[in-house]
């Protein structure tokens, strides 16, 4: 059994009650390029990049991390099954819809769920037994709507990923407005990060964004250097481009 989740903490947790070897996904989708037509470890590749430009690790760690990860997730149907172990917000929902859309053609091993309004990382041994003894089994429609969501998010479109319905992830449609919120806003041009940053209260639930990442926002309008920014698939060249209207609850184009 093949046990895929978050990142580090969450396997801490998940170790102390199943068997079988542990997959953390490590990345922040929701910063930095995800463009569209790569496969997984060309995407990988574009990613350690970016990461690396940030400074949240060295190129040389982060492209080793990924080689290993993906041969890992490439050698997915070897198992009996594969369990998902992922939160509510946005940095796990991207991975879940990435692990998802890369596990859609497999033939073999059933996959499984484990998602609901909690912090796996914080979690208690028990609760997460509890939650892994009422895994939900992923059927067809699971596959198709997170391939779709995962299209969407890589698409240089923005717009696609208001047309999605989502029906099967309780979380997901949240957690993709969540995403849609940092374009521009038509108020003041500033994403829904930045705003609350430069009010002081930068913390949010769901909680989707760790200290590195807060730093490096901080940083970027300390500077002045908010654009270009990649969000998923679309880069953001100026304010003026695409922009959130916050009374229409909607993307709009200038």
């Amino acid at each position: 059994m093949l046990h895929i989740t978050n990142g580090d903490c969450a396997v801490a947790v998940i170790r102390q009650v199943v068997q079988g070897p542990i997959l953390p996904w490590r990345d922040v989708l929701h910063e930095g390029p995800v463009r569209a037509g790569l496969s997984l470890e060309e995407l990988s590749r574009e990613r350690a990049d970016f990461i690396a430009a940030c400074g949240w690790a060295t190129l040389a760690e982060v492209q080793d991390s990924f080689v290993k990860r993906d041969a890992m997730f490439r050698r997915a149907g070897e198992h009996d099954e594969i369990v998902l172990w992922f939160e509510h917000d946005l940095y796990d929902q991207l991975q879940l819809i990435q692990v998802l859309d890369g596990l859609a053609e497999l033939r073999g091993p059933p996959v499984s769920l484990v998602c609901e309004a909690e912090y796996l990382g914080r979690m208690a041994p028990e609760r997460a037994a509890e939650l892994f003894a009422l895994r939900n089994p992923l059927v067809r429609r699971h596959f198709q709507e997170a391939q779709a969501a995962w299209a969407a998010f890589r698409s240089p479109d923005p717009q696609s990923l208001e047309r999605l319905r989502v029906t099967s992830f309780p979380f997901l449609g949240a957690a993709l407005r969540r995403h849609l919120e940092e374009f521009p806003w038509t108020t003041d041009g500033l994403s829904r990060t930045e705003r609350q940053i430069l009010q002081g209260n930068p913390h949010e639930e769901p909680a989707f964004m760790g200290d590195v990442v807060l730093k490096w926002h901080e940083e970027r309008l300390a500077k002045n250097r908010r654009f270009p920014r990649w969000l998923g698939g679309c880069e953001v060249k100026d304010e003026a481009s695409v922009r959130w209207d916050p009374a229409l609850a909607r993307l709009v184009r200038a």
